[in-house]
């Protein structure tokens, strides 16, 4: 019963893409780290990138990403208002922006860093709806789901 109930409430909220990781699948290989980063800055560079993933023990891995959260902390955490949402992403004014982090600590799921020159917060926006993240994977260890089937 109880299962139902939950699957009825997460069927009512919007559908939104989201990047789901298998851990089992994981080679630590970093091309979704270098893809994102080419993608978005034209440049190799896991300090660049808008995904995270970090090796804990031997085989045990995390991923960091924007999960486009129902309570999107990190919007009223800007003292500048330069964080909003549109078109399913959050997006980043980087005019209004002063590079204070507050959205990096607001955010519970660690899916915000600064990029380490111009410290403007990079958060990803699933490369327009076809994330090179997980077109670079070659485990499959990534892949875009659509709430509420990420959930499963």
């Amino acid at each position: 019963m109880f299962k139902v109930i939950v699957m009825s409430v997460i069927a009512a909220q919007e559908k939104k893409p989201l990047i789901k990781f298998d851990m089992q699948k994981c080679a630590f290989c970093k091309l979704c780290e270098l893809s994102c980063s080419k993608y978005h800055n034209n440049n190799y560079s896991d300090a660049l990138a808008r995904i995270i993933i970090i090796r804990k023990g031997y085989t045990m891995f995390r991923y960091f990403i924007c999960t486009r959260c129902d309570k999107r902390f990190c919007i009223p955490a800007c003292p500048k208002n330069a964080l909003s949402y549109k078109g399913g992403n959050i997006v980043v004014d980087e005019k209004l922006c002063d590079s204070c982090g507050d959205c990096v600590k607001a955010c519970p799921f660690h899916g915000i860093r600064l990029h380490p020159v111009t410290k403007i917060p990079l958060i990803c926006d699933l490369c327009g709806g076809d994330p090179s993240c997980v077109k670079a994977c070659p485990k499959t260890a990534l892949t875009l789901v659509w709430l509420p089937e990420a959930r499963k």
